[in-house]
């Protein structure tokens, strides 16, 4: 456990039993320095005149100095202290409401990123299950046609085997008339030669 993390929650603890400060939020010391770079931004005096803020124009919603009430508000009838303006606005409900908005907005936020990464699993899943779909599909295709094409082949050699057969056969009695023909053109020719005109 680091020291940073001991002493935040020693000073929340402090913070708590305040009276005061009972009602605080305490922050990261991260998050207090974007705070401190904001309200850095926020300048608390007059730019025209370089004097602090005293005064609330409610006529043209902004601050003023002393000297804008005499220069730039002469006319302006309700004026107020800035410091009661800006106790009514921490106080409002309007801070507590748009306090309550960002908060819905970040739960619906992460509500979104939820359903969106439960999405993108499901999609996963999907498509996980599709890919073997198809595998399985291409697998069958493939015994199929291997089935198709054994089938061919034996068909093919039973059929060549039966014709080589009856083509042997075949020659083999072509090869018998032409040793009888053979035979017979021996005897007509020993016929012819040894016989008489008769």
């Amino acid at each position: 456990m680091n020291l940073n993390s001991n002493v935040a929650r020693d000073c929340e603890k402090l913070h708590r039993k305040s009276r005061r400060f009972k009602s605080h939020e305490p922050i990261s010391a991260q998050d207090y320095q974007k705070l401190r770079t904001l309200i850095k931004e926020i300048s608390s005096m007059c730019r025209n005149h370089n004097k602090r803020y005293e005064l609330y124009c409610s006529v043209h919603s902004c601050p003023c100095c002393i000297k804008c009430k005499t220069d730039k508000h002469q006319k302006c009838r309700d004026m107020k202290p800035l410091s009661e303006i800006l106790r009514k606005v921490k106080s409002s409900a309007s801070v507590h409401l748009f306090q309550k908005d960002l908060k819905d907005v970040k739960e619906d936020l992460f509500e979104a990123i939820r359903l969106l990464k439960t999405k993108i699993l499901t999609k996963n899943f999907q498509k996980t299950k599709a890919v073997e779909k198809v595998r399985n599909m291409r697998k069958s295709i493939t015994d199929y046609l291997s089935g198709l094409e054994q089938k061919i082949l034996n068909d093919l050699e039973t059929n060549y085997s039966k014709l080589k057969s009856n083509m042997n056969i075949f020659v083999q009695q072509m090869e018998r008339r032409a040793s009888q023909i053979d035979q017979m053109q021996r005897y007509f020719n020993m016929l012819t030669e040894n016989s008489t005109e008769l």
